[in-house]
C-alpha cells in the first residue's frame, strides 16, 4: 500500500507499494491517460482543507510515477530509528515529537544520509544500521512549489551512551529515549506518517 500525506489527509494507492515505487520509470503510452487524469486530480485533492482520506484503486505504478513526476518537485530524505535498552530516541521539532531525519545531500546515498543526519540532530555517535523500515511520503508547500518528500527510514542501534546534543538550530528542543509509558503519547502528538507507517515498528522495540 502506498499513501502519501499532506497535513492530516492522505491519498491511498492500495495495490502499490510505496518502498518499490520508481519514479524513474518509463511510462508506456497506456499509463498517460491514468497520469493525465490523476494530475488534473491532484492540484483539487491538495488544495480540499476538509478532505478524509482518498482511495485510488485501478492504476498502474508508471502512471502514478509520471503524475507525481509533473505535480511535484522531490525532496528525499532519510532518518533513523534509533533503539536503545527498549526505547527509541524521540525528538521535539518546533513543539511536535518527532524522529531525526533531513534532506540527503548530493552525491549521498540514503543511508549515508540517514547516518549522518541522526548524529548531527541528535548527537549520537557509532550509529549502525540493522535494517531498513518502510519509507513515508508527504508533500508540503514551498517557495510557490508544492513537493514531494520521500523520507527513507532505518532502524538504527549504536554501542554510545546516549549524550543528547539537540541540532537547536534545525528547530530541535529536546532529545529523550520514549518507552512504554510515554509510547502513546508521541504516537498521538507526532506526524501522522510517522505514526501509521512507523508505529508497529516503534512498538515492537518497546516490546523487545
Amino acid at each position: 500500500m502506498y499513501k502519501i500525506f499532506h497535513e492530516k489527509k492522505a491519498l491511498i494507492f492500495p495495490k502499490i507499494d510505496g518502498n518499490t515505487l520508481n519514479l524513474d520509470a518509463i511510462a508506456q503510452e497506456s499509463d498517460r491517460y491514468d497520469a493525465e487524469l490523476l494530475c488534473d486530480f491532484l492540484p483539487e485533492w491538495l488544495n480540499e482543507r476538509d478532505a478524509g482520506d482518498t482511495f485510488i484503486h485501478e492504476v498502474s505504478q508508471n502512471a502514478v510515477a509520471l503524475a507525481l513526476k509533473e505535480t511535484f518537485k522531490m525532496a528525499p530524505a532519510a532518518g533513523g530509528i534509533v533503539g536503545k535498552d527498549g526505547k527509541f530516541v524521540g525528538i521535539m521539532r518546533k513543539g511536535i515529537p518527532d524522529l531525526p531525519k533531513g534532506h540527503i545531500e548530493k552525491g549521498e546515498t540514503p543511508e549515508q544520509a540517514a547516518l549522518r543526519e541522526v548524529e548531527e540532530e541528535t548527537g549520537i555517535g557509532k550509529l549502525k544500521i540493522v535494517k531498513e523500515l518502510p519509507s513515508t511520503w508527504h508533500c508540503y508547500f514551498e517557495n510557490d512549489e508544492w513537493k514531494l518528500k520521500r523520507t527513507y527510514w532505518y532502524l538504527m542501534h549504536t554501542d554510545e551512551a546516549i549524550q543528547p546534543k539537540p541540532q537547536t538550530e534545525e528547530g530541535i528542543t529536546e532529545i529523550k529515549l520514549i518507552g512504554n509509558e510515554e509510547l502513546e503519547t508521541f504516537l498521538r502528538e507526532t506526524f501522522r506518517s510517522i505514526s501509521e507507517i512507523l508505529g508497529g515498528e516503534l512498538r515492537q522495540i518497546i516490546t523487545k
